[in-house]
C-alpha cells in the first residue's frame, strides 16, 4: 500500500474552503479530485466541529493541538498511532482473575475497555473508524455463542481497529475468516452439500456479505442513485447467486482443526477443511463463474475479489461512512466524491480506507458552514463519550485484576446501543431509516432516531444524570466504577453566570449555542441563586447534555 502521502501532504487542486481555513501545496493523492484544507482551522469552533466528527469528542487540549499542527499533520499523526488493543487487555484481566480463583472475564469487562478507550485512548480517529466499521460489518455478543466469548469478540474489534486505515479488501478478508463472524453468520463449520442433497450449505454469510458488507440490494451509480431499467431498479443478485456463494463459504473451522468437527476454541483466523469445501463450479455475482477444482482459500479469494471490485462497493460503503462521521443525508455529490476516492486513492489503489476517511472528513460538505439539513443526531453513546472528554473526566483506578470499571454494563437498554452488541445484523439503526414526519416528508434520512423511543429517552436521560450530576471530582463519596467530571473550570466561574454559560458553550456546544438556549441557561442560574457552586456547575452540564442543541452534531 502506497502511503507516501502520509509523510507530508502537499495539495494540488481547488476546494471550496470554510471561512478561515487555508489551503496548502500539492499531493498526487488528491490530484484531479479537490484541494483540501491542510493548514490551521480558523478558530476553536472550527477545530471542535471537525473533532466532533472525527473523534469520540473534542477536548480543549486536542483543539489546541489541531490548531497548532493543522489538518494534514493531524491526519498523519493519527494514521501512525498504533491501535489500542482490546484483546490483550482482556487476556491480562482474564489471567489475573483466574490466578485468583475467580471466574474469567465477561462482556462487562469488554465494555469497560471500550468506554475507557473511547474516553481517553490516544488513537481517537482509528477507534472512531473501527466503531463506524463495526456498524457495517456487524457481529453481536447477543448471539448465544458469542455471549460467552468476550476475548474472541474483543479480537474482532481489534481487527477493525488495526485495519481502520488499511484496505477494505483486507478488512473483508479478515472478517470472513474470523471465527466470531463465522459463528454469528453461521459459516463456521459450514459444510458442502451431502451426496443425497438433504444437507445444503448455510446461506447466511453468503447473503449478508453482499447485502450488508459490500454491494447492497440494487445497482447504484457512484452518487448512490439507483440504476434503472424500464423505470425499475436492477437487483444486484438473486437467490441463485446466494446459493452459489454459500458453496464458496464452506469448510471453515477453528485455526487448529483437522476435521470439520474437532479443534479447540480460539480467536485465530479460521482454517478450511478441504474435504468439506464445495469445489464445484459456482456462478456468482455478475454471472462470473468460479472454476471447479480450486482449493478453499482460492475460491474464497475469488468470491471476495468479485464483491470488492463490484461498482456498487464504492458508493455503498462510502455513504455509510459519511453517515457515521458527518451527515445522515449526504448529497449525491458528496457520496460520489468519497466513492471516487474509494475507487482510486490517487495511486491506483482501490479501497484505501485512510484516503476515504480523509475525503469524508475534509470534503467541502463536511467542512463548510452547516446548513439546516446538514449534520446528524449524535449517536447516544457519543453524547456520553463527548461529555467525558469535554470535562477531562478522571478515570477510575484499576482494580486488583487490572480492570477499569466504567459503569456501562447494560448500554443497550439505556441508550439503544452496545458496542458489538446490536440486536440484529442490521445494526442499531438502518442507514435508510427515515423518522416519520417532517424528516421523511423532506426525503431525508435519520438512522440514529431509530434508537429513540419513550424507554430510551427516559433511561438515557437518567444515565446522563448519573454521569454528570452524580459523577464529579470532589464528591464526598466518589464512586469507583465510573469516570468523574472535572468541573473545576465551571466552579471557578460560579459568581459569573454569563461566564459559566460561555464555558459550557465552549466545551459542549463549541460556540454554536443559540441565543434562546443561552437565555434559558442564564435564567436557570438566576433561579438557582444561593445554590452551591458545584450544584450550579453540575446542573448546567446535565441540562446541556439533555438539550436538543447538544443532541445534534452539525
Amino acid at each position: 500500500m502506497n502511503r507516501n502521502w502520509l509523510t507530508g501532504l502537499t495539495l494540488g487542486v481547488s476546494l471550496f474552503l470554510a471561512p478561515g481555513v487555508q489551503a496548502g501545496g500539492h499531493d498526487p493523492l488528491f490530484a484531479n479530485s479537490f484541494e483540501i484544507p491542510t493548514d490551521l482551522p480558523g478558530n476553536d469552533a472550527e477545530a471542535a466541529r471537525f473533532l466532533t466528527q472525527a473523534t469520540y469528542g473534542p477536548t480543549l487540549a486536542e483543539i489546541a493541538r489541531l490548531r497548532t499542527i493543522g489538518y494534514s499533520e493531524w491526519f498523519r499523526q493519527e494514521f501512525n498511532k498504533p491501535a489500542t488493543s482490546a484483546r490483550t487487555y482482556m487476556e491480562l484481566v482474564n489471567a489475573n482473575r483466574i490466578a485468583d480463583g475467580q471466574s474469567g472475564v465477561s462482556h462487562n469487562n469488554r465494555l469497560d475497555r471500550w468506554f475507557h478507550t473511547a474516553a481517553i485512548g490516544s488513537d481517537q480517529l482509528r477507534q472512531r473508524t473501527a466503531f463506524a466499521l463495526s456498524q457495517i460489518l456487524v457481529i453481536s455478543d447477543q448471539n448465544s455463542t458469542l455471549s460467552g466469548e468476550p476475548i474472541q469478540v474483543s479480537e474482532y474489534w481489534d481487527i477493525l481497529a488495526r485495519n481502520a486505515f488499511g484496505n477494505y479488501r483486507d478488512v473483508l478478508d479478515e472478517v470472513t475468516w474470523n471465527p466470531s463472524m463465522g459463528k454469528y453468520l453461521s459459516h463456521f463449520r459450514n459444510r458442502k452439500a451431502s451426496p443425497d442433497g438433504l444437507r445444503q450449505p448455510d446461506e447466511n454469510y453468503a447473503r449478508e456479505v453482499m447485502q450488508l458488507f459490500t454491494i447492497g440490494l440494487i445497482e447504484r451509480n457512484l452518487d448512490f442513485s439507483p440504476i434503472l431499467s424500464g423505470g425499475q431498479p436492477i437487483p444486484t443478485y438473486n437467490q441463485s447467486v446466494v446459493t452459489n456463494y454459500a458453496k464458496v463459504f464452506t469448510g471453515f473451522n477453528y485455526n487448529n482443526a483437522t476435521t470439520i468437527s474437532n479443534g479447540t476454541n480460539t480467536y485465530l483466523r479460521m482454517t478450511c477443511i478441504q474435504g468439506e469445501h464445495d469445489t464445484t463450479a459456482t456462478t456468482v455475482i455478475g454471472g462470473t463463474t468460479i472454476p471447479a477444482g480450486q482449493n478453499c482459500p482460492v475460491d474464497v479469494d475469488d468470491g471476495i475479489d468479485l464483491l470488492f471490485a463490484h461498482p456498487n462497493a464504492a458508493p455503498f460503503v462510502s455513504r455509510q461512512l459519511i453517515q457515521r462521521f458527518v451527515s445522515s443525508s449526504p448529497s449525491p455529490a458528496y457520496i460520489q466524491r468519497v466513492a471516487e476516492k474509494f475507487q482510486d486513492n490517487g495511486y491506483g489503489e482501490r479501497g484505501d480506507l485512510g484516503a476515504v476517511i480523509m475525503q469524508v472528513l475534509l470534503d467541502p460538505e463536511a467542512r463548510s458552514a452547516p446548513t439546516v439539513n446538514s449534520g446528524k443526531p449524535r449517536e447516544p453513546l457519543l453524547k456520553l463519550t463527548a461529555m467525558w472528554r469535554a470535562w477531562d473526566a478522571q478515570m477510575p483506578a484499576a482494580d486488583s485484576y487490572a480492570n477499569i470499571a466504567m459503569g456501562m454494563t447494560s448500554p443497550t437498554g439505556t441508550f439503544g446501543q452496545r458496542p458489538l452488541g446490536a440486536d440484529t445484523v442490521f445494526n442499531f439503526f438502518e442507514p435508510d431509516y427515515q423518522q416519520p414526519g417532517i424528516i421523511a416528508v423532506a426525503g431525508l434520512f435519520s438512522p440514529e432516531f431509530q434508537t429513540l423511543n419513550e424507554s430510551t429517552l427516559t433511561s438515557s436521560s437518567n444515565s446522563y444524570y448519573t454521569y454528570s450530576w452524580n459523577s464529579y471530582v470532589g464528591m464526598s463519596s466518589p464512586p469507583n466504577n465510573r469516570p468523574l467530571l472535572n468541573l473545576a473550570p465551571l466552579v471557578g466561574l460560579a459568581s459569573n453566570p454569563a461566564a459559566m454559560v460561555d464555558e459550557i458553550n465552549k466545551r459542549m456546544l463549541y460556540g454554536s449555542m443559540s441565543s434562546g438556549m443561552r437565555a434559558t441557561l442564564l435564567n436557570m442560574l438566576t433561579f438557582m441563586d444561593g445554590a452551591t457552586a458545584i450544584d450550579k456547575a453540575r446542573t448546567l452540564v446535565y441540562v446541556t447534555a439533555l438539550s436538543p442543541e447538544y443532541a445534534v452534531q452539525r
